[in-house]
């Protein structure tokens, strides 16, 4: 139980961390897109890394392409979010979907 615990955390930490660090620094439109796919490939990469370069660690058919799926989908909407959310507090008078800078 912890040990799932403890993947999430992995996963949803730094996607909140770069999506929060997008947001304050990028602009709107160019953070948003980056906030979603640095994590989403980040997410890859990681997994592509333990299936393809460590040593077989036994078990059954590899998982990879259905945790990318979840985690990379979970991983690039926590990004989105933070990034959101540091833009609306960065711009407090400016909401909406139309204000592009």
């Amino acid at each position: 139980m912890i040990e799932g615990v403890l993947v999430w955390l992995g996963i949803l930490v730094p996607s909140a961390l770069i999506g929060s660090i997008c947001g304050s620094v990028t602009k709107k439109t160019v953070a948003v897109v980056l906030s979603g796919a640095i994590p989403w490939f980040g997410l890859l990469s990681a997994l592509l890394y333990s299936e393809y370069f460590l040593p077989y660690q036994g078990g059954g058919a590899s998982m990879w392409p259905v945790a990318q799926l979840f985690g990379g989908t979970v991983a690039a909407a926590t990004g989105i979010g933070a990034c959101r959310f540091f833009q609306s507090k960065k711009n407090p008078n400016q909401t909406g979907a139309n204000n592009s800078e």
